[in-house]
C-alpha cells in the first residue's frame, strides 16, 4: 500500500497543529483527515498526535516522522506543480508498458497523478520483460516499467523504484521449518512455484543468499506473479515474491517468511532514445517519476 497521501495529511496536521484547519487546506474533511493520521499511527505503531480541545499536540514520534518525510513532500509538491504548470502542451493518448505485478500492486498513484495532471489519456500494456521492450521498440508503447535493466544502447531510463525478494512457503510446511537453518538443500525437498523454466527471482534469491542454485521440484509455471502468491497460499510449495506481493500476506499469516530478505531489485522507468522529444512522453516521464520510490518508502 502507497501512504503518499497520508503523509502529505500527516506533515500538513504536524505544521498546522490543527485538524480541521488542515483539512480546510488540503480540501479534505475532517473524517477523512483524521482517518489518514490513524493509518499512520497504525504504520508507525505509535500516537502521532495528543489530542487537545483546541487542536492537536505533536508527540516525539511525530517530530521524528515529520523531520524525515517533511521536505520530501515539500519537493514532491513542488514538482506536481511544476509539472502541470507545462501539462498544457502535452496532450493525446499515451502507451506504458509494464509488468501487471507492479501496476496493478504500486503504480496506483504514479497513473492517477498522470491522468489528473494533464489532457492526456491512457492505454496500459501488460506483459512480461520480453514484451514490454518489445512495445518500446516497435512504438507499441511510448514508456515502460520494467523490472529488468535495459540495453542502455537501445534505451534511456531511470530508477524508479526497489522491491526486495521474500522467500515464502505456504503455511502449513512454513511452519514446521521455519526455525530451522534454511538452506539450499532443505528447500531441496519442497516443490517450487516459478514465474517461468528460468526461475528469475528464484535464481536471484539463492544465488544472493545461498550461493547456490535450486533444485527444488518445479510443480507450477505461473506468468503472473500475483497468481503465484494465491497458489502457495491455497498450500502449494514456495516460492520468491517481491516484497509489496506478499508484506500483508506474511502479516496475516497466510504465508510464511523463510530465511533473510533478499536482494532489492530495481525497478526502471524506460523509454526510447530521443523519445522526450515529444511533449506528451516527456509530461509521462515527469509525472511518473515525480512518485518515484512508492514501494521503497512504504517499507
Amino acid at each position: 500500500m502507497s501512504y503518499l497521501t497520508q503523509l502529505k495529511t500527516f506533515v500538513e496536521v504536524y505544521r498546522c497543529k490543527n485538524i480541521t484547519k488542515a483539512a480546510a487546506n488540503l480540501g479534505l474533511s475532517q473524517p477523512s483527515v483524521t482517518s489518514h493520521i490513524q493509518a499512520m499511527e497504525s504504520v508507525v505503531g505509535k500516537s502521532l498526535f495528543e489530542r487537545k480541545a483546541r487542536g492537536v499536540t505533536p508527540t516525539a514520534a511525530a517530530h521524528d516522522l515529520a523531520l524525515q518525510v517533511s521536505g520530501h513532500i515539500d519537493i514532491l509538491e513542488q514538482k506536481i506543480m511544476s509539472i502541470r504548470a507545462r501539462s498544457d502542451a502535452a496532450h493525446g493518448t499515451v502507451n506504458i508498458a509494464g509488468p501487471a505485478e507492479y501496476i496493478s500492486s504500486v503504480s496506483g498513484p504514479q497513473i492517477a497523478n498522470l491522468l489528473q495532471s494533464g489532457n492526456v489519456n491512457l492505454v496500459l500494456h501488460i506483459g512480461n520483460k520480453v514484451r514490454i521492450f518489445d512495445a518500446l521498440q516497435s512504438g507499441t508503447a511510448d514508456i515502460a516499467i520494467a523490472a529488468s535493466a535495459p540495453d542502455p544502447a537501445l534505451f534511456d531510463s531511470l530508477v524508479l523504484d526497489k522491491e526486495k525478494l521474500i522467500l515464502v512457503m505456504n503455511r502449513l510446511h512454513g511452519r514446521e521449518i521455519k526455525d530451522s537453518t534454511i538452506t539450499a538443500d532443505l528447500l531441496s525437498s519442497y516443490n517450487v512455484v516459478a514465474y517461468d523454466e528460468e526461475l528469475p527471482l528464484i535464481r536471484q534469491y539463492f544465488e544472493a543468499v545461498f550461493n547456490a542454485k535450486c533444485h527444488s521440484n518445479v510443480i507450477a509455471i505461473c506468468p503472473d506473479i500475483r497468481a503465484i502468491s494465491n497458489i502457495i497460499r491455497s498450500g502449494i510449495g514456495y516460492s520468491v515474491l517481491p516484497d509489496y506481493l506478499c508484506r500483508d500476506q506474511i502479516k496475516a499469516g497466510e504465508l510464511v517468511q523463510l530465511g533473510p530478505e533478499g536482494p532489492e531489485n530495481i525497478i526502471y522507468l524506460v523509454w526510447n532514445k530521443g523519445a522526450l522529444k515529444h511533449p506528451r512522453i516527456a509530461f509521462a516521464k515527469d509525472v511518473i517519476s515525480a512518485f518515484a520510490n512508492i514501494n521503497y518508502f512504504a517499507n
